[in-house]
């Protein structure tokens, strides 16, 4: 069978928004590169259509070579709906190369939770944890689903999002994730608790601003809370200030409202 490419728009990016397209780039004088080939030509026969394999000689394809910054050979990409997902500089031998694969290649399970990622970032919660539901009832011990399913649970709930972490450890690589989640939780309470706080106008507002943060009207509640700190920067004993970092960490850094409202924030808690 032949993996060579005849048209990349057609035998990667289309076809990737079908199934994953894994990609070898390789060479004819590449030692490794004709160690690494016949193993992914072999799990490529035994996925059975659950992925395929597409070969691009880089002597006969600089173009793309350049475009994907392919910097030594072999590398290999994995395209999935037109988007490099993951990548491998270099050969493994075919038990590490298989284990690699199970970690990297999309599965109806790491594609829901990628939806719900992306839900959780464009402020609806609820329909995350609508779908990170049934998996988490199937996998309770996934760590990481947890930690995704506490993030979506904590605008609705925080004392079972924080449930949900109760017993995971602590040196799980989603740690940071769980910190969030905990993080977020505390600034939900202090909200419901800050009638503890001296009855002000800034009072008021606060309260508003951590109440539409939970209901995820990110940008009204980011503009109040903003409002709030260029008055008092360090208030509510810094939660305040903790707020908006956790908002913040929770959309990304690259999210537009990130973008839009970070340097009003740094502003106004470095005064």
């Amino acid at each position: 069978m032949s993996y060579d490419l005849s048209n990349f728009q057609t035998d990667v990016l289309d076809r990737s928004q079908r199934i994953p397209v894994l990609v070898d780039f390789w060479a004819a004088w590449c030692g490794p590169c004709k160690m690494l080939g016949p193993i992914l030509e072999k799990l490529a026969a035994e996925a059975d259509g659950r992925w395929v394999l597409v070969k691009i000689d880089t002597e006969a394809h600089p173009d793309l070579a350049a475009q994907f910054r392919i910097r030594g050979i072999p590398n290999v990409k994995v395209f999935h709906h037109g988007s490099v997902i993951a990548e491998l500089a270099g050969a493994l031998a075919e038990p590490q190369l298989r284990a690699w694969l199970t970690e990297h290649l999309p599965t109806p399970k790491r594609e829901t939770m990628a939806r719900a990622r992306e839900l959780l970032r464009s402020g609806h919660a609820t329909a995350a944890t609508a779908l990170l539901r049934p998996l988490a009832a199937a996998a309770p011990a996934d760590a990481e689903l947890a930690v995704l399913s506490a993030r979506a649970v904590v605008f609705a709930s925080p004392a079972d999002a924080l449930t949900l972490l109760a017993s995971l450890p602590a040196n799980m690589p989603w740690a940071d994730d769980a910190a969030l989640v905990e993080t977020l939780a505390a600034t939900f309470a202090a909200g419901a608790a800050a009638q503890r706080l001296p009855d002000s106008p800034l009072r008021a507002r606060y309260i508003a601003a951590l109440e539409r943060l939970r209901r995820e009207s990110f940008e009204a509640g980011l503009t109040a809370l903003i409002e709030v700190l260029g008055e008092k920067p360090a208030y509510d004993e810094g939660r305040a200030k903790a707020a908006g970092l956790a908002i913040f960490r929770h959309l990304g850094l690259r999210h537009p409202l990130s973008e839009k409202f970070s340097r009003a924030f740094s502003m106004a808690v470095n005064v």
